[in-house]
């Protein structure tokens, strides 16, 4: 998202005039103070100074006279205000589509009131519209429309470029296929004037007119199967490379930009959109060349043998190409809304099938049925609108190339009655109007299907044009860490203009255990997420073993963690290659002394087929506890250097609660462990806690110390020991 777009040049000469300062940010409001959509009307602001313009003037505040700049979310609206001497002051109005551009630029300026000149604010949330021509993007990075740089043919070439001899060779054969056509209606048309006519033919003469057609029969099948079978290759290659391409690109992408999508929308993508763009190579582009090859070829014959009728061929043709040329962007339109509703009844059974136990404990089988059947009735009603369209816009222009044929019939046979034209050539030509029916008919259904091809090609290259987040460094570090880590003054918002983390530091010494507690929604998880770099600070830095996690090659760095998360997910399949995911070179040995460390050990053994007892989507068949301890043993199984257990024991009885802290201190010993709990006793024996409060780090200490000075964690540990005391009966 633009969070510095370009001032009209009447507003350029005004901010010249009134300061020498650069302009950092500047954003469009299309509400004015009264409420009315307006299209003049301009924040901007500059190191020092923020201007507003509307209405060809201006009004300029100095920063250092504003205590604070914040955005207010109003009833379909936002709002930018300002603190002056205590009194809040409206400085400007917009939509909700600029909401979240102006919630930045609000936190950039008080970053600047604040002095921190050197943070500039930076978004990567998309446009929701075209900046040229205002319209809402299809869900893709650029504008179809507006798009100036033609993407979508850079990116059908390098597709294609890999496969250039394929491509060749069914030119050529194209090309010896065309000639074929041609040449047969010459053979028919020597038999009619030359034997059929005059009646001079004999038997051998109807033979080697047999001979003939019979060879341009068979050769034109031999040169469709094998192009048939390339074209069915090279579709199929591409598909392969696109899905291969899009599944890597998605596994290297960030969590925010997983987090941003449907996971049914992504799904589309790699199996549907890929699946189109295989259709289109084998089934239309390959017999492109072929068309464009015989109308070529048909125009160039057809005007040398008669000008004038081929002109009459042709004479309904260019009303043909203006009428798709004027349907196009419709078509273009219906495929879009098309996919988008196929999109959400993609999201909808994914959501379903993911939480499948969730809708049948609360009985709401019909509810989400019902809600299916709505988006399947939705997209029929689509696919059948846009089906009506074509089947009536198709026709038309099928009639309006017939119409051709039937003018040359007329006319030439006017000129054979006249004598200025043989019966073998009319026939000849009447043929070849007709082979031209062919491609002019298969060229009016090419817009659709190019449509359908770059609409996908667009949703494809749209993620794997997509630029990571988490950008490695050249020459990054692969060695083995230790476990020192040092926290320094990390600022983090998984919306920058919302910090989560503010301004944290701690160092950690390799073995030391800590714990972090803290009410929901004040970042504990965002912690841990930060320092397994699933996501980059925004300011401050991470330092492992007093060198930038930013420094560290990003798989080498992950295979030395091992990771509990709160949300405990096991993979369909045995529990041996669950706990061997870590580790997939790992002995059998290494799993069952993993195990064992976690206190899984004794369970699995209990099984009924052991470490290969299958556990279903989820790890349904175990229970919450079991599956716990699962994914702990595969935690350790690479003997990882960091620890992260993200309530680890959130899942747990009394008795697996006690198993998992005496595995716990065991797992701790000579790596750096950190421990999130809402069970404040997991972290009795935790070297250090954090306590977290207002995205600051508000206490830290032990225990016990945390105790005595009767804060934050006092009141924590109090108010679950009031929690456990079990309930006198009156």
């Amino acid at each position: 998202m633009d969070l510095n777009i370009a001032l009209p040049k009447e507003y350029q000469k005004i901010l010249k005039q009134q300061t020498e300062e650069t302009q950092r940010y500047c954003g469009a409001c299309d509400i004015d103070l009264d409420g009315n959509y307006t299209s003049d009307f301009y924040i901007c602001v500059t190191n020092r100074e923020l201007f507003i313009f509307k209405d060809h003037s201006f009004t300029k505040y100095e920063l250092q006279s504003l205590e604070k700049v914040k955005n207010d979310n109003q009833v379909n609206c936002g709002i930018l205000i300002a603190t002056i001497d205590g009194e809040e002051i409206l400085l400007a109005k917009y939509s909700m589509k600029n909401l979240s551009r102006f919630a930045y630029i609000a936190r950039g300026i008080q970053l600047l009131i604040e002095k921190n000149e050197t943070k500039q604010i930076v978004s990567t949330e998309r446009e929701r519209v075209c900046k040229i021509c205002g319209r809402v993007l299809p869900g893709t990075m650029h504008c179809p429309k507006c798009d100036k740089e033609h993407r979508n043919l850079k990116h059908f070439y390098e597709i294609c470029k890999p496969y250039k001899w394929p491509l060749l060779i069914v030119l050529i054969m194209m090309m010896i296929g065309t000639t074929l056509d041609l040449g047969q209606q010459f053979v028919f048309r020597y038999f009619i004037d030359g034997f059929l006519i005059p009646q001079t033919g004999t038997l051998l003469n109807i033979a080697l007119f047999f001979l003939a057609l019979l060879f341009v029969s068979v050769t034109s099948a031999v040169l469709y199967l094998v192009r048939y079978f390339i074209c069915n290759r090279l579709g199929t290659s591409i598909s392969l490379d696109l899905r291969s391409k899009l599944y890597n690109k998605i596994q290297e992408l960030s969590l925010t930009f997983i987090n941003k999508r449907h996971p049914g929308a992504l799904i589309h993508r790699v199996s549907g959109d890929t699946d189109r763009i295989r259709t289109f190579m084998q089934d239309t582009f390959c017999d492109m060349f072929g068309q464009f090859v015989t109308l070529i070829a048909l125009t160039v014959v057809m005007l040398i043998l008669n000008w004038k009728l081929a002109l009459a061929a042709f004479v309904f043709v260019p009303l043909i190409i203006v009428s798709a040329r004027i349907f196009w962007p419709h078509v273009d339109r219906i495929y879009r809304k098309q996919w988008f509703k196929y999109d959400k009844i993609n999201n909808k059974l994914q959501d379903v099938l993911s939480g499948i136990r969730v809708v049948k404990v609360f009985g709401k089988e019909k509810d989400e049925t019902d809600k299916f059947t709505d988006l399947n009735i939705e997209y029929a009603h689509v696919e059948t609108s846009n089906e009506k369209f074509f089947a009536t816009f198709y026709p038309l222009l099928s009639f309006l190339l017939a119409a051709g044929s039937y003018l040359i019939v007329y006319l030439g046979g006017t000129d054979v009655l006249q004598g200025k034209m043989s019966p073998g050539e009319l026939v000849q030509f009447v043929s070849y109007s007709s082979m031209l029916l062919g491609p002019l008919s298969w060229m009016s259904f090419l817009p659709r299907r190019i449509i359908q091809m770059t609409t996908s090609l667009e949703r494809v290259y749209d993620v794997l044009d997509e630029v990571n987040d988490i950008l490695e460094q050249p020459n990054t570090i692969q060695k083995p860490i230790e476990g020192n880590i040092s926290l320094q003054n990390i600022v983090f918002g998984y919306k920058s203009f919302e910090p989560v983390i503010d301004g944290i530091s701690l160092d950690v010494k390799k073995g030391e255990m800590i714990g972090i507690v803290g009410s929901s929604g004040s970042g504990k998880s965002t912690i841990i997420n930060l320092i397994m770099r699933l996501y980059d600070v925004d300011d401050g830095s991470i330092l492992v073993d007093g060198i930038n996690i930013k420094d560290y090659d990003i798989r080498n760095y992950h295979k030395q963690l091992g990771v509990v998360l709160q949300e405990t997910f096991l993979f369909s399949g045995t529990i041996l290659n669950n706990i061997r995911f870590a580790k997939p070179d790992a002995t059998m040995e290494d799993v069952i002394y993993a195990a064992k460390r976690a206190n899984a050990h004794e369970f699995i053994c209990k099984l009924p087929d052991g470490y290969n007892t299958y556990v279903g989507e989820r790890g349904y068949t175990l229970s919450g506890g079991e599956k716990q301890r699962i994914s702990i043993a595969r935690a350790i199984l690479n003997d990882p250097k960091i620890l992260i257990l993200d309530e680890a024991t959130s899942a747990l009885d009394t008795e697996s609660e006690y198993q998992i802290q005496e595995a716990m201190e065991r797992l701790r010993q000579g790596r750096t462990t950190f421990a999130i709990a809402h069970r404040l006793s997991t972290l009795r024996n935790a070297d250090r806690i954090m306590v977290i409060d207002d995205h600051k780090c508000a206490e830290i200490g032990t225990h016990d110390e945390l105790l005595r000075k009767k804060g934050i964690y006092y009141g924590l540990v109090m108010a679950q020991l009031q929690m456990s005391k079990t309930p006198v009966e009156k």
